[in-house]
């Protein structure tokens, strides 16, 4: 009696040692993460950040809607809460935002960077960055909890993915220098995650919803989360409730008139770059590359369970791989991907090393925007300095050509996703053992 006694005792004493070690490891990534979050936040900024608040701020200010709120309106409005809330403070209105970003749109952006040595010299500009960055801190740390939460079972794993979401250089430089709000829909995505791993599947495809209007792309997600949501509910036996309100937002879609704004972003340009990877065959006949794979994946899904979560996740994962390696994206997009690897990396830690080749890539893809995306950043440290600097890509161009350099690193970042995807894939359940 006395031996078990001792062995329970040691063993509670273990368990509580392995969880005051896990929380003291949470805790000081979590302290570093924030402090060079705090760091990043007012140095840097891309002008895509006033264009979406100056619509945000056009509806707080003046009461004003100069955006069309059918697509992708959440960031809309959470910026409109933001400007609303901490309009004393920010930098002068007229300077941020003139009425010159009322006319531009995708086709004449160019003109947004005419604006940016006015924005970066304005009084106040730190802290008005910080301001606008706050929404995005929020969710970004929302987001490395629920990691937590979604790989709470094991503590390796947990402090993994924790880490790797709070210190991916990627992840920081879109939200923290580019200024971008994708980390928002990527809360939404891991919250869809959570209640999809709890089997609240009506829960999971409302907040698959939340993020498909925070973010567009998340759309190649929705035929994965439906098949998962419905096999989900068929053993629920609750099928005819999941079939009248898809019905619904069909017939609700349909009505309000948003399916053909929603159809018409195929014909804009970031609907057409996934379509621009193509084979052609003869004549007018092409393959068109994304599209083939992203076939082959859904075709493939039939046969697993995508009512588990884990599987659901893994073909997440695929998708996002897949679309970044034959694709062409802009920066802020490759964020989507982000919280499905820091759930992968967790289970297989490996994909970290053909990580650290994807964010080479995507160092130097970004070249492709030149000082836009590089040195212009970092105005708000110094403009005169960072103005005046070479683009990096005319000095690459002194010692070889840079278009060269571009293109061996872009192939690069496919080759290592697309070889990700394949190790996801050899992860999953054969159809045999999904089926029995």
């Amino acid at each position: 009696m006395n031996r078990w006694r001792r062995l329970t005792s040691i063993l509670l004493l273990s368990s509580r040692e392995e969880h005051e070690s896990f929380t003291k490891a949470i805790i000081v990534l979590l302290a570093l993460g924030l402090l060079v979050r705090v760091v990043l936040m007012p140095i840097a900024f891309h002008p895509d950040l006033f264009w979406i608040t100056y619509h945000a701020q056009q509806l707080a200010l003046h009461g004003e809607v100069t955006k069309d709120l059918s697509i992708q309106p959440i960031p809309h409005l959470l910026y409109t809460a933001t400007v609303w809330l901490f309009r004393p403070v920010l930098s002068p209105p007229e300077i941020l935002w003139p009425d010159e970003w009322r006319v531009m749109g995708q086709e004449e952006y160019q003109g947004a960077f005419d604006l940016r040595m006015q924005i970066a010299t304005a009084p106040r500009i730190h802290l008005t960055l910080v301001i606008l960055k706050l929404p995005l801190l929020a969710f970004d740390l929302a987001c490395a909890f629920l990691l937590l939460a979604l790989v709470r079972k094991r503590s390796r794993g947990a402090i993994i993915s924790f880490a790797f979401w709070m210190f991916n250089p990627i992840g920081l430089y879109i939200s923290y220098l580019y200024g971008r709000y994708d980390v928002v829909a990527a809360f939404f995505v891991l919250l869809s995650l959570y209640f999809f791993q709890g089997v609240r599947p009506l829960a999971s495809l409302a907040s698959l919803t939340l993020t498909m209007l925070s973010r567009v792309i998340y759309a190649a997600l929705a035929p994965f989360f439906l098949i998962g949501a419905f096999k989900q509910l068929q053993r629920q036996k609750r099928i005819a409730l999941g079939v009248g309100i898809l019905a619904g937002v069909v017939l609700l879609t349909l009505v309000s008139g948003a399916f053909p704004r929603v159809i018409a972003l195929v014909d804009q340009a970031h609907g057409q770059f996934l379509l621009a990877a193509k084979l052609p065959i003869i004549l007018h006949d092409e393959l068109v590359l994304f599209v083939i794979a992203y076939a082959l994946l859904l075709f493939s899904s039939v046969e697993r369970d995508l009512s588990s979560h884990m599987v659901l996740r893994k073909y997440s994962s695929m998708v996002f791989l897949t679309m970044f390696s034959l694709a062409f994206f802009n920066p802020q997009y490759f964020f989507a991907v982000l919280p499905f690897l820091a759930l992968e990396i967790a289970e297989q830690p490996r994909l970290l090393w053909f990580h650290l080749v994807q964010i080479a890539g995507y160092a130097v893809y970004l070249l492709n925007w030149g000082a836009q995306t590089t040195w212009w950043l970092f105005l708000p440290l110094n403009p005169s300095l960072f103005s005046r600097l070479t683009p990096p890509e005319l000095i690459i161009q002194a010692y070889t050509n840079y278009k060269a350099v571009i293109a061996i690193f872009r192939s690069l970042l496919t080759a290592a996703s697309l070889w990700m995807a394949y190790l996801i894939f050899r992860t999953l359940p054969s159809s045999k053992q999904t089926q029995s």
